[in-house]
């Protein structure tokens, strides 16, 4: 009876401790959890174009570019407030300056005689204040820097869509290259089991050595091609990270599966749909590069306007012949002056005349680059069309082959299965089998490629 008490007792005093293990195991387990879960970042294919945007290096560059046009606005407005200076000037006159006056003092005018005037310590304290009341220099400057701003802001749009396709474009090289894996692996499972079922067949004496060697050759060929492929698994994981603004070595998962992505692709709609040149960034960032140069030959041609700016000077000077400026009981003498200031450009010696005429030049130049990269604009979106409706064909085609070859080869592998059929003869329907499976895969790519070319024209991530 003492054994069993002493035994529940015990218990009890296990039990406690265990209670607290569990307690702290469930209380630990959703954090072990989540930062498991935190290690891997899983992306679909919009939310990997919109954190690139983001955390991409170019991004970042152009965004920086954003903000520094923002600044260089707020400097050319603030160039048409009041400028306030103060000046300090100090002038030891080691030795004064000597004049010849007349000699007054005896009457004699005639006679020269040498003086010195001033003083040998000298001191200038002031304050000017300057205001620009017209400057037609400025106003053309001042609308310059907000379509500067513009530009910069379209720049940064621009860097966007770069930044999307290129995102997009190793997105979809992960998803190919990783149906690729999934193909080579699937054959790879297929013909080590006729491998296995010919070397049974072999021990029999049912089948030559050569069927074994020609199987054994194929299936070494596609193990090949299988670590060539997780090869460029992991480099296109690694340009996504790179694309992303992510260390390389970074775990990522892709929400977006490659079935998916091909349904939400509609050729018809999007080769129907009309293109709208001024939709295209390229094209406005050379409508506003028109704009610049238009101002600048405004800017040029406002150099011949006059100017006018009023200003304030308040100054208070020390004459001293010891260093005691700063002493309390010594005088200082203070002037103030108002004034304005107008400015008359009058002669240049042609050089401001050949500064317009270089302006000139330049906004013909780049109304032409306009005009010029306008038609190629287009001619590039009917290219891109004409390629998304070529390589869609082509992979309609291919894909149906895929499924003929296919089933060639399953016929094949019967009759071999039965003794109708060659190793030899297997081996080539293997072959054309994984043919036209390598040309699935180059037109699936080549579809995907040609769809992000045509999207990056138009805009339309």
């Amino acid at each position: 009876m003492t054994d069993q008490t002493g035994f529940k007792s015990n218990r009890k005093r296990l039990r406690w401790p265990f209670i607290l293990i569990v307690w702290l195991l469930q209380a630990v387990a959703p954090v072990f959890i989540d930062a498991q879960q935190a290690e891997s970042k899983k992306f679909s294919l919009k939310e990997a174009q919109d954190y690139a945007v983001q955390h991409n290096y170019d991004a970042i560059k152009s965004q920086l570019d954003v903000e520094a046009s923002k600044k260089r606005r707020k400097q050319t407005v603030a160039d048409g407030f009041p400028q306030i200076n103060s000046s300090v000037a100090y002038l030891n006159n080691l030795e004064l300056r000597t004049v010849l006056i007349p000699n007054f003092f005896e009457g004699k005018f005639e006679e020269k005689i040498p003086v010195q005037f001033g003083t040998q310590h000298n001191i200038d304290f002031g304050i000017t204040v300057e205001q620009k009341i017209f400057d037609f220099s400025y106003l053309v400057g001042l609308h310059a820097s907000k379509v500067y701003q513009q530009f910069a802001d379209q720049g940064f749009e621009r860097t966007k869509l770069d930044v999307k396709e290129s995102v997009t474009s190793a997105y979809f090289l992960i998803l190919v290259t990783e149906e690729t894996e999934r193909i080579i692996r699937a054959n790879i499972a297929n013909l080590e089991k006729t491998l296995y079922e010919t070397k049974e067949r072999y021990k029999e004496g049912f089948v030559e050595e050569t069927d074994v060697d020609n199987l054994q050759v194929s299936l070494t060929q596609l193990e090949n091609s299988l670590q060539n492929t997780l090869k460029q698994t992991d480099v296109a994981y690694k340009m996504l990270n790179f694309q992303l603004g992510l260390p390389l070595d970074e775990d990522l998962t892709l929400d977006d599966k490659l079935a998916d992505i091909l349904r939400q692709i509609d050729i018809g709609e999007t080769l129907a749909a009309e293109f709208n040149l001024s939709h295209n960034i390229d094209f406005q960032l050379l409508e506003t590069q028109e704009k610049l140069a238009e101002l600048s030959l405004k800017n040029e041609k406002a150099k011949y306007w006059p100017s006018m700016s009023a200003f304030y000077t308040y100054q208070q000077s020390a004459f001293r012949d010891s260093f005691n400026i700063f002493s309390t009981d010594k005088e200082w003498f203070r002037s103030q002056v108002l004034g304005v200031n107008v400015r008359i450009p009058i002669f240049k010696s042609g050089g401001q005349r050949a500064r317009v005429q270089q302006a000139a030049i330049a906004l013909e130049q780049a109304r032409t680059s306009k005009e010029q990269a306008s038609q190629g604009i287009l001619l590039e979106d009917a290219n891109a069309r004409n390629n998304l409706s070529a390589a869609y064909e082509n992979y309609l085609n291919v894909k149906s082959n895929m499924g003929l070859t296919q089933k060639v080869y399953q016929a094949t592998l019967t009759k071999y299965e039965e003794g109708l059929a060659s190793s030899l003869e297997l081996t080539q329907a293997n072959d054309r089998y994984l043919l036209v499976q390598s040309n699935y895969i180059r037109a699936l790519s080549e579809l995907l490629n040609a769809k992000n070319t045509l999207d990056r024209i138009r805009s339309k991530y």
